[in-house]
């Protein structure tokens, strides 16, 4: 390896050591910040309800598709100012289905259209769009349809526009499906804290967050101000949030009320999720940077949104450890410094703290139960594990506008044996996965002949981590289609 390989090469080992420090503090700073603020009281009612536009994008929503419209209709908000725009781009069964619920509702007096697009281009984001075009809103509502709104969102939601500079409020998610299996509760772990205390505590220090692309109330003219939903980007949602945060709107969290969500039950639809994040996150960053750079807000906003922006630029580095640590380790690859192992475990024992304490305040601020602490080890884990799909999608979203936008398949009740199945594509890098996790349990095995128990350690974790992602992939891919058939989930070329 030459000199200037060798500085790189350090350069990048120091790298993930200092943003393992950022990320720590961010996380104690804003466990503080979200244990000891409190949310403001709640705007009184005002004087006269504004109109609202319901809308609920959708695209091959069988098993939900019934639940999320009447969710929507049944709000409880003055029927003459209440419209439901169901945007529904299906091409199976859920066309039919979602007609016969509209006509239901519609024969009730409730002001519900179906906006069914012949030829769907730009996908929610074009949805959203298309049905802004017909909308008589002052304030938009927005639903995946895998949420269930309370009857009383509504009018929870629409006193804290008597804030004049108050673009969008977003409601915490709460979990239908928590409990289900050992990746939901991580998952719901992690969301808690990203809504319970990290966007909890910019908010309350009126720093930019994002908008988290449902269950929440946008006000029109910040739509319209900050150019529409732009459709050349998977991550539509933060986009636009980050548009209108820097023409002066405001996004706002409230923790104190939350919309029952169901999330991902396996790890293709997770990943198939997560993949667009990252991606979309890339986008936005490639797309906004010299933006949020130029714009004249504070530093201290723009640092935060370029973090959030930036987030996924650890996986690289993170794969980057994992794949060089057996080459210095074992096979006698240079490096200039050694951190040694104390310094190593530090940086763990660290990490893990602040998540412990990070995930403990969120428990405490949703209410769950404290046996979920006892999940909080796996967030990490599953990061690693993750890391090779982050950077594959991050790099890409640098390069690539619009993309592949691969649903999340809902299940619902699916009290329905003859419903069409929907599943994730398997995903190729799983295989690779697989492989990191051969070669690291072999790793172990070596370190673990000559003594070397926290280089053991590691290894094994990260043997463990990418196991559980790959195998979990290649397992939860493998579904037995339905007598309606097997369909996909949704993912097109861009249009």
């Amino acid at each position: 390896m030459g000199v200037a390989a060798l500085w790189f090469f350090e350069g990048l080992r120091l790298l993930l050591r200092l943003l393992v420090l950022v990320l720590s503090a961010h996380f104690l700073r804003a466990a503080f910040t979200g244990i000891s603020k409190r949310e403001p009281a709640a705007p009184p009612v005002p004087d006269q309800w504004p109109c609202v536009t319901v809308q609920l994008p959708m695209r091959n929503e069988f098993y939900v598709v019934e639940r999320a419209i009447s969710a929507a209709c049944e709000l409880d908000y003055p029927i003459e100012l209440l419209e439901v725009q169901v945007l529904d781009d299906s091409e199976d069964a859920t066309r039919g289905r979602a007609a016969e619920v509209v006509e239901r509702f519609a024969r009730r007096g409730i002001d519900v259209k179906l906006l069914h697009r012949a030829v769907p281009t730009g996908y929610k984001a074009g949805a959203l769009n298309a049905g802004l075009a017909s909308a008589r809103g002052e304030l938009i509502a927005i639903f995946d349809a895998d949420c269930v709104p309370p009857r009383d969102f509504l009018r929870r939601m629409v006193p804290w526009f008597s804030e004049r500079d108050l673009g969008c409020v977003q409601a915490r998610w709460s979990f239908l499906n928590r409990n289900r299996s050992v990746l939901t509760r991580v998952q719901a772990l992690v969301l808690d804290g990203l809504f319970a205390v990290d966007q909890f505590s910019r908010t309350g220090s009126r720093l930019p967050l994002q908008f988290n692309g449902t269950n929440g109330v946008w006000r029109r003219a910040a739509i319209d101000e900050s150019g529409g939903w732009d459709a050349s980007t998977l991550a539509e949602d933060a986009e636009l949030s980050f548009r209108a945060q820097l023409i002066g709107w405001r996004v706002q969290i409230v923790r104190s009320y939350a919309v029952p969500t169901e999330i991902p039950v396996d790890m293709p639809a997770f990943r198939a999720q997560q993949r667009r994040w990252a991606m979309g996150s890339a986008q936005i960053l490639r797309s906004l940077g010299m933006r949020i750079l130029r714009a004249p807000v504070p530093w201290r906003a723009k640092l935060l949104m370029f973090m959030h922006l930036g987030r996924h630029s650890i996986d690289p580095l993170i794969l980057f450890a994992c794949v060089t640590a057996p080459l210095t380790n074992l096979y006698g690859m240079r490096y200039l410094v050694d951190y040694g192992v104390r310094v190593n475990v530090a940086l763990v024992v660290l990490v893990n703290v602040a998540c412990l304490l990070f995930y403990g305040v969120a428990v405490r601020q949703v209410g769950e139960s404290g046996l979920s602490i006892l999940f909080v080890p796996l967030v990490v884990p599953l990061a690693m594990g993750m890391s090779l799909l982050y950077t594959v999608a991050f790099a890409q979203g640098l390069f690539q506008r619009g993309g592949r936008f691969v649903r999340t398949p809902k299940v619902g009740d699916r009290g329905e044996p003859d419903g069409p199945t929907y599943a994730s594509p398997v995903d190729p890098l799983a295989f690779v996965e697989l492989g990191f996790a051969a070669a690291h349990a072999y790793f172990t095995y070596r370190v673990l002949a000559r003594g070397d128990w926290p280089y053991a350690a590691f290894f094994l974790a990260v043997t463990g981590s990418f196991a559980w992602v790959g195998l979990g992939s290649l397992l939860g891919s493998r579904r037995r289609p339905s007598r309606g058939g097997r369909l996909d989930s949704g993912a097109d070329a861009m249009r």
